[in-house]
């Protein structure tokens, strides 16, 4: 049986890792109450949470809630004792925000605790992760103050003498690189948590990039959207997972951080970049404290767009600021979480979400070790957001929480009316500061309303035709300028050439968008090809390549003569869903797949079913393209009820992409094996770790476990088509048949049982990878784990599986 524990994810733009799985009823979450009911002795993290009425407000409240949640702590008796003892031995963490501790303790402990009177509700200490950012690129440091900050005004609150100082922000991400020049002398405080809450001793360091990123947009000195304010940072998601007791415990740290509560050198205001898809109660207690104590929480809505209703928790609490993102244009971004949401328990009724809106899409920040770079997501809006208010705070000093909401909302874009896709629209700093009676240096900009197109669920992608480019104002450039050291290897609508694994850029004229080529020697120079990102609407672009010692530049392609608008082999990248359902055996798949997803999608998350539980049909229906890793398993691999989830997300039109090497092994003879992915289970292992693609899948050689692979392939499956589908790769040479298949393993699992082996027909088709297309949906099955790939293989099969699979 899956646990089921709940993922929180850091939303920077895309491979995205989420959780949608809903809020447990009762007081014990229903994973405990189940394990008890097995008499289950073995010990687990838990949070206890108390009754505690919290009317303080303001700071005073931080002393209160530490008394109470003693006082409750007091009052377990004998039956109670093993957490007395638990308490005595050190440990217990008192999380005094949320009114709970966290503890180890068997789930028949738990579910004792959970009848006390005093106690709200006993759940596990579930697990935090970071998802891949939805755009990434190293680049040069911004020349002059960057497009996102204008967008917003703060260059007008700065020459009124509004940076932010004497604000302190709280930044909980990855970390902070403290050596960065643009953010020396920035951190006013810095602690990192282990997963049970309890402060790790160290220096201030980034695990990752994302946390230096969003502290650059915060205080960064090129960067920042307040440049004078400082942070109070916490580390509670190092090497981009923790756990809940790390983030509430990173929550109070910033709200206290001598954890005195009589010194009042707390943060101001709370970035949060991180969120749960779907509506959670576990977020209502703590942030409703942080808004009694007079704190503004700022926090990301989600990277779960461009589906209604995709908003993450805990941006989308009534009480919160929940932020979207949009692009350089004032649009709504395609992976910015749209509302509406509705919350049913604690909170009921049906809201509107994100609140407000702000640049993040292509946002430059500083990346460790003195670098910049570029990421895309709510993760950038919501600390360019955090920002203004620190300057609106340095402002007008303490102004109350719902004013500094009222100044934020009646400002931007919208003019005071709010829609699911933007809120109120993007905010404005010079009309949000005189909104608090505080005027700047130029007035503020006249608000227009950004474009509100009522959103709906995804449509299943078809290949969009390339735009035409649109006449510019202005004569363009007779041929697009380059970034310093790069070279033009193409104008817009031709193609690079000698580019495989070369760094590369988009755009002209000062405007462009970075990222690194694959494997392939050429590719499309195209707005489609770089993920629908135009970085100057209008022009005439071209592609570049960085300059390398000892590399020649490729000569660049000719300008290319006029088309038809709709030329072929142009594919959509899709935005991903990878299911984890390794179940924590073996290598990795997520650190395995992640970056060859991640290269290829448009947005990308991840599901784990060992810490998630079974993944939800809804939480399918967000991504155009499923890829579902099992890994080492060999027993449940897709389970009955993961099996009629997926037909159900098929019938929708959905694209699903099966990799593993015992998924035949464990479900060969079920239905949805052969009358769903159209694929006949021929034998346990190929005996042979060397495959061939044909057909529609080109024609390319493939070796399992070479150097650099997880080299964990021993029982790849031999697979065959059934009518309508197709073997698009062999084992061995291609179109090969089964006799060839000589050996049934190509090593030997000891912990796994004996193979089973069915019977072969000679003449079938010796498969590795099958491909079907049913028409309203399409299916690649992969008789053995990508894990077992090079990265450079893998990202080549991974593009070429897509672009199948969106066709």
């Amino acid at each position: 049986m899956r646990k089921s524990a709940k993922l929180l994810t850091v939303l920077g733009a895309a491979l995205a890792l989420g959780s949608a799985s809903q809020a447990h009823a009762g007081t014990l979450s229903p994973t405990l109450l189940r394990r008890a009911q097995a008499g289950d002795q073995a010990q687990v993290g838990v949070i206890v949470r108390f009754n505690i009425a919290n009317t303080t407000r303001g700071r005073a409240m931080y002393k209160n809630l530490r008394g109470q949640l003693n006082s409750q702590i007091a009052k377990l008796g004998p039956s109670a004792g093993f957490l007395k003892q638990a308490i005595n031995s050190g440990k217990v963490t008192q999380l005094w925000l949320d009114q709970s501790i966290y503890l180890p303790m068997t789930p028949v402990q738990a579910r004792a605790i959970s009848l006390l009177p005093f106690v709200s509700e006993v759940f596990e200490n579930f697990k935090v992760e970071i998802p891949r950012a939805v755009a990434l690129s190293q680049t040069s440091a911004p020349a002059g103050t960057p497009w996102f900050l204008n967008k917003v005004g703060a260059p007008q609150a700065w020459a009124a003498g509004f940076r932010g100082q004497g604000v302190r922000i709280g930044h909980l991400d990855s970390g902070i690189d403290p050596n960065h020049p643009d953010l020396a002398g920035k951190i006013a405080a810095f602690q990192e948590f282990n997963g049970e809450g309890d402060r790790v001793g160290g220096q201030a360091r980034d695990t990752t990039d994302h946390g230096t990123h969003t502290a650059g947009l915060l205080v960064g000195n090129k960067t920042g959207v307040a440049p004078g304010a400082k942070v109070i940072s916490a580390l509670v998601l190092p090497n981009n997972e923790g756990t809940f007791a790390q983030v509430i415990a990173g929550m109070q740290y910033v709200l206290d951080p001598d954890n005195n509560a009589d010194t009042d050198d707390g943060a101001d205001v709370v970035n949060m970049s991180l969120g749960i898809p779907g509506t959670w109660d576990e977020f209502i207690v703590p942030v409703q404290n942080m808004i009694k104590a007079n704190v503004v929480p700022v926090f990301a809505i989600g990277n779960f767009g461009p589906a209604a209703g995709s908003t993450g928790s805990p941006g989308n609490l009534p009480d919160a600021i929940g932020v979207g993102a949009v692009d350089q244009n004032g649009n709504v971004a395609s992976f910015s979480s749209r509302g509406p949401v509705a919350w049913t328990g604690k909170i009921n009724g049906v809201f509107v979400k994100p609140d407000i809106a702000a640049p993040g899409s292509e946002i430059t920040s500083t990346y460790p070790n003195g670098q910049y770079g570029a990421k895309s997501g709510s993760s950038q809006a919501s600390p360019i957001v955090a920002g203004a208010v620190a300057l609106m705070l340095s402002a007008k000093p303490n102004t109350s929480v719902d004013a500094i909401k009222n100044a934020l909302y009646t400002s931007a874009s919208n003019a005071g009316a709010k829609n699911n896709n933007v809120g109120f629209g993007v905010i404005s700093v010079p009309g949000a500061l005189g909104k608090l009676g505080v005027t700047t240096s130029a007035p503020a900009p006249t608000p227009t309303p950004a474009p509100t197109p009522a959103p709906t669920p995804a449509p299943t992608p078809t290949p969009a035709p390339a735009p035409a480019p649109t006449p510019a104002p202005n004569p363009p450039a007779a041929q697009p300028t380059a970034p310093a050291g790069y070279t033009l290897c193409a104008v817009e609508g031709s193609t690079c050439t000698n580019v495989a694994n070369r760094e590369v850029a988009f755009g002209t004229e000062g405007r462009y968008v970075f990222g690194t080529n694959d494997a392939s020697p050429t590719f499309k120079c195209t707005v489609q090809e770089w993920g629908g990102n135009d970085p100057f609407p209008g022009r005439i672009k071209g592609c570049f390549v960085k300059n390398t010692a000892g590399v020649p530049a490729p000569a660049p392609a000719p300008a290319p003569t006029p088309a038809p608008s709709n030329p072929g082999g142009n594919v959509a990248r899709p935005s991903v869903l990878l299911v984890d359902d390794d179940m924590g055996q073996g290598a990795d798949v997520t650190a395995n797949l992640r970056d060859a997803i991640k290269a290829h999608a448009s947005s990308a998350l991840v599901w784990n079913t060992q810490t998630q539980g079974a993944v939800p049909l809804s939480q399918l229906q967000r991504a155009q393209v499923v890829v579902w890793a099992t890994g080492e398993q060999y027993q449940n691999t897709i389970t009955p009820a993961d099996q009629q989830a997926l037909q159900q997300y098929l019938a929708g039109g959905g694209r699903l992409l099966v990799t593993g090497q015992d998924v035949g092994y464990d479900i060969g003879q079920s239905g949805f094996y052969t009358n769903v992915l159209k694929t006949r289970f021929l034998g346990d292992s190929s005996g042979n770790p060397k495959f061939v693609t044909s057909g529609a899948f080109g024609n390319t050689a493939f070796t399992l476990n070479a150097a650099g692979s997880a080299q964990n392939q021993n029982y790849p499956d031999v697979i065959a088509d059934i009518s309508g589908s197709a073997t698009v790769a062999s084992w061995g040479t291609a179109n090969a048949t089964a006799n060839t298949i000589t050996a049934q393993s190509i090593g030997r699992n000891r912990s796994r049982p004996q193979t089973r082996i069915r019977a072969q027909s000679a003449s079938d088709n010796a498969g590795a990878i099958v491909a079907n297309n049913a028409g309203a949906y399409r299916t690649v099955n992969m008789g053995f784990g990508m894990e077992g790939l090079t990265p450079n293989s893998r990202s080549i099969l991974m593009k070429t599986a897509f672009d199948w699979l969106m066709r």
